[in-house]
């Protein structure tokens, strides 16, 4: 690590010292470009590529066939040229290439994800005998629209990524559904006319290495799962038979499940709301689970989506397309917000690299901690899971808001609400570009604080809402995922929080507005005030406080009768 952070400290000053102005001793502020030349002899410096002859790193970067043809050694290059050069280098290098470039991308489906110890996605079951309360089946549809991404390298390390990224064709738009759970409702329809023979009791198979089992009845024994089920007076019993026979352990709520389903022949239990019938929920179901893990989705999971982002996409020339798209799924290159529109970004192809974009592009190259992908964050969990082959399944850690420590231990067959990891930290990507850019202005609103990720079907003031949300805390606030959704927006007091949430071009008026509608004034004219900026919707409450509006901040037009709607008009001096 030293010895990068020294790489990246000589890097600066070497493309410092290499600028004319620099050499010039000019205090005149001016744009400074890279040459090409330099640009590839600190790349290959970074990757410690020896050139044949002494010093000639441009020809031993012809040579690996770095270099495309346009590309003069001294003169400035663009960013699709500089992207290029650095995916080729990636490719030539056989330490790059293996930290960089996974050689198996795979969706984990969440019981595999459960019986792994990697993370659990909810219980299936409220029963008052175990004092549990679970989602319904809806909810696990809806919320399989988050994927369990595990990336392995050929250097051995694996990654373990949640990717929302919704079924294609689902829309919550108003107007499209008759309830909030048709759209889900559909999917399963769909799985059931489709695969009748796979309508089954089928939980997905043990392995041997993984911790935990779905089904204890069929991995164990009666006996086993009568005494998981009612472990407390039973723990020894529990792990005398695991010493003796080997068998896995499982939830109590799963146990339970087992247990009536295999000898008493029962079929249909509740979930939070609703009853369901056992063959058709994924977590009994290793058909029904695999057909929503590989359902098709709105934008693909790999570094092409990022061509669906990106309004510049078809200006970047075809030689440097998939370089673009590969370093910005890396997150070596980031495309840039729109100042209009905050779900719209920018390649910006032919924009010319300057020593400091150089100097950016290249650490990001040799140091992963500095890299930034455009749809993904990285939170730390407000309760995380910690995984033991005991009675329990282990314990789940939550953080006290109140004293600002981890001290809330709980046994883990308590989880039943949320998708808890085993990582402390996580990466989140959300291929969802209206909620993406609230969610990233959320995360740096509140860097410091956790975060939780639900599956819901909450009431608000239009209605119920589906959704799945990155939660902020114990609900400081949160974003709820699909951006065409308007019947929940992020609540947001401070005036200088809810701003970062305004495209850029609109800040201005914002700043003007809230001068302007304060809570009296709003409370005096009886409005229920909106105003569109761009893409974002911002609703004016004045009706908790007289002395106050907080704000609330919508992906999409809200569902508020009655409400007056205003539309922003952009500071002129952007045009994109």
């Amino acid at each position: 690590m030293k010895k990068l952070l020294s790489f990246v400290v000589i890097l600066s000053l070497f493309l410092s010292f290499a600028s004319p102005a620099a050499q010039a001793g000019t205090t005149i502020a001016k744009i400074d470009y890279i040459t090409a030349g330099e640009f590839v002899t600190s790349l290959l410096m970074g990757a410690k590529v020896k050139p044949d002859k002494p010093l000639d790193y441009w020809g031993k970067a012809a040579k690996l066939g770095l270099i495309p043809a346009e590309v003069k050694k001294d003169k400035p290059l663009t960013r699709a040229q500089a992207s290029y050069i650095v995916w080729k280098l990636i490719n030539a290098v056989p330490e790059l290439k293996d930290k960089n470039i996974p050689i198996e991308v795979r969706r984990v489906p969440p019981t595999e994800a459960f019986m792994r110890g990697i993370c659990f996605f909810g219980g299936p079951l409220s029963s008052q005998e175990i004092d549990i309360r679970g989602y319904d089946l809806l909810d696990f549809i809806q919320g399989y629209q988050l994927l369990v991404m595990e990336y392995k390298y050929a250097d051995g390390t694996t990654q373990i990524k949640y990717v929302w990224d919704r079924y294609k064709g689902v829309s919550l738009a108003p107007g499209t559904y008759k309830y909030i759970d048709d759209p889900f409702r559909r999917i399963l329809d769909e799985f059931k006319k489709k695969y009748p023979d796979k309508i089954v009791y089928a939980p997905r198979p043990w392995q041997k290495g993984w911790m935990f089992t779905i089904d204890p009845m069929r991995d164990g024994d009666l006996h086993y799962t009568l005494c998981l089920t009612t472990y407390k007076d039973c723990v020894s019993k529990i792990d005398e038979i695991r010493a003796q026979k080997g068998y896995p352990l499982s939830r109590r709520d799963f146990a339970l499940i087992a247990f009536r389903y295999h000898l008493n022949h029962q079929e249909t239990f509740k979930g939070y709301f609703g009853k369901y019938n056992i063959k058709e929920h994924p977590y009994f179901n290793m058909y029904l689970e695999d057909y929503l893990v590989n359902y098709p989705r709105k934008y693909p999971t790999d570094h092409t989506r990022f061509a669906y982002y990106c309004k510049d996409y078809s200006k970047i020339p075809q030689l440097y397309r998939e370089a673009m798209l590969r370093l910005a799924d890396l997150g070596i290159i980031t495309p840039e917000q729109s100042a209009l529109y905050i779900s719209v970004y920018y390649f910006n192809p032919a924009k010319m690299l300057t020593r400091a974009d150089a100097v950016q592009m290249i650490a990001r190259v040799f140091d992963k901690n500095k890299r930034d992908v455009l749809d993904e964050v990285r939170v730390k969990m407000y309760r995380y899971w910690i995984p033991q082959n005991e009675v329990g399944t282990g314990r789940f850690v939550s953080y006290d808001s109140q004293t600002k420590k981890f001290e809330s231990i709980f046994n883990a067959d308590q989880l039943s609400a949320g998708v808890t990891t085993t990582q402390k930290q996580i990466t989140i990507r959300i291929e969802e570009p209206v909620s993406l850019g609230l969610a990233k202005t959320m995360f740096k609103n509140y860097p410091n604080e956790y975060y939780i990720w639900l599956l819901l079907c909450q009431q608000t003031q239009a209605g119920f809402c589906y959704s799945s949300s990155l939660r902020c805390g114990n609900v400081i606030t949160e974003t709820l995922m699909y951006d065409e959704a308007g019947k929940t927006g992020i609540v947001e007091w401070d005036k200088n929080k809810a701003i970062n949430y305004i495209p850029v071009a609109y800040r201005d008026e914002f700043k003007k507005d809230v001068s302007t509608y304060t809570a009296k004034y709003l409370r005096s004219k009886q409005m229920w005030f909106v105003k569109q900026y761009g893409d974002v919707y911002i609703y004016y409450n004045c009706w908790l406080s007289d002395e106050y509006v907080d704000f609330v901040i919508y992906p999409s037009k809200p569902q508020i009768n009655g409400m007056t709607l205003q539309i922003a008009k952009p500071n002129p001096k952007y045009k994109q």
